[in-house]
């Protein structure tokens, strides 16, 4: 870690502190799931407790903000990448059993929104307050992680810039991760926003696949799909809760922007579920209907595996933005800089990772036991001060 560390740099010409001490202060704040800058700041001020990792030269609140704000990207992505890369080529990253696939899904995700403060490169929209129109502020960005994996795992960032949509930013983040990982990514998985043509293109062109949600009943594709399905026998899957009736139809030639066949998995789904309503338990009886599109041929990749993907794309917002957003802050406003956003993101990648798998795979079940992934940042923040031997208060000056 500290020499990967070694290498980050941001805009000072000749900083006292340097680049490394800083994003260690960054690392660790999200590592002890402090709040703020300002949450951080006293900790740092205690004697002695971070001295063998950030140094005896200690950032202030502002000094923080305004190395994140001029901070190279370049080198925090290639850190990003070696901790992945590395927990892969270590086996600490586990897999669905007999999986041949790695799937990585693309989704989108808005930060914070404000009224007040903005940037230049905020993106704005109208809304409605008391009767009245405002201009609301906000930023969003578009997150790639592996699905199906254990530890979840963030492979990059990409913030989507004013006047652009979404899945251009998409493709900037899609390219820089096929070229960063290689063939730690195979398929591609999305929502039905990423269902263009020259999307799809760019995943085909660098030699990956893609699995996308077909929503919109307009399209013809969607239309074909429906009246072909008529013509052929589902598949009937039951599972615990679960009944399926799948249609796996290849061939489909009506994405006509696309120019290339493609193949349509259309399942229906009937989910018994138990709940407490009114003090008494009763089975509610759930109907969903899911279509994927996918250029992987049904002699390679089976149907249900197509549905499995689908559904696990939902590791994006469970354990990826569920839990950053609820247990890390993720959607505060650390500081209002772009440069600044991203860094403080691909640093909450690498922090997520390395608890989770210092977690998982470092300690022993009896140590899990009574731990909480959540009580281990509170054991971490205890260990500074064994590691230093030092006391929580600053040292008493006593007068002659």
């Amino acid at each position: 870690m500290r020499r990967w560390v070694a290498g980050l740099r941001d805009g000072r010409p000749q900083p006292r502190i340097p680049t490394a001490a800083v994003w260690r202060c960054v690392f660790t704040m999200f590592v002890l799931r402090l709040p703020s800058f300002n949450a951080l700041e006293p900790e740092l001020r205690r004697p002695r407790w971070w001295d063998r990792w950030v140094g005896a030269r200690k950032p202030s609140a502002d000094t923080v903000g305004r190395v994140l704000a001029g901070l190279s990207l370049k080198e925090l992505r290639q850190l990003v990448v070696a901790v992945n890369r590395g927990a892969w080529r270590r086996k600490t990253l586990h897999g669905l059993p007999g999986a041949a696939y790695r799937v990585v899904a693309v989704d989108g995700h808005e930060l914070w929104a404000s009224r007040a403060r903005c940037c230049r490169q905020c993106l704005q929209r109208a809304v409605t307050v008391g009767g009245a129109r405002q201009i609301e502020y906000y930023h969003r960005v578009v997150v790639a992680q592996w699905v199906g994996v254990t530890p979840p795992a963030i492979l990059d960032v990409e913030r989507i810039a004013p006047h652009e949509g979404e899945v251009v930013a998409a493709r900037r983040l899609v390219a820089r991760v096929v070229r960063s990982y290689g063939r730690l990514v195979d398929v591609i998985t999305a929502d039905a926003l990423y269902l263009e043509a020259p999307f799809i293109e760019q995943v085909l062109a660098a030699g990956k696949h893609v699995v996308i949600v077909l929503k919109q009943e307009a399209r013809e594709l969607y239309q074909d799909a429906e009246g072909l399905r008529a013509l052929v026998e589902p598949q009937v899957i039951r599972e615990a809760e679960r009944t399926t009736r799948l249609w796996d139809l290849a061939g489909l030639t009506t994405f006509t922007t696309l120019g290339r066949a493609v193949r349509v998995v259309w399942a229906e789904e009937q989910t018994r579920r138990g709940r407490i309503v009114g003090g008494q338990r009763q089975t509610v009886v759930e109907d969903k209907r899911w279509i994927w599109v996918t250029d992987l041929p049904a002699g390679v990749v089976p149907a249900t595996t197509i549905q499995r993907w689908g559904h696990a794309r939902w590791d994006l917002e469970t354990r990826g933005f569920g839990e950053l957003t609820t247990l890390w802050h993720m959607n505060h406003c650390f500081i209002h800089a772009p440069t600044a956003l991203e860094a403080l993101l691909l640093t909450l990648a690498v922090a997520f990772l390395t608890t989770s798998l210092f977690y998982a795979r470092n300690l022993k079940a009896a140590g899990r036991r009574h731990l909480t992934r959540l009580g281990l940042a509170a054991r971490l923040r205890e260990e500074f001060a064994l590691l230093a031997g030092a006391t929580i208060w600053p040292a008493v000056q006593r007068s002659d």
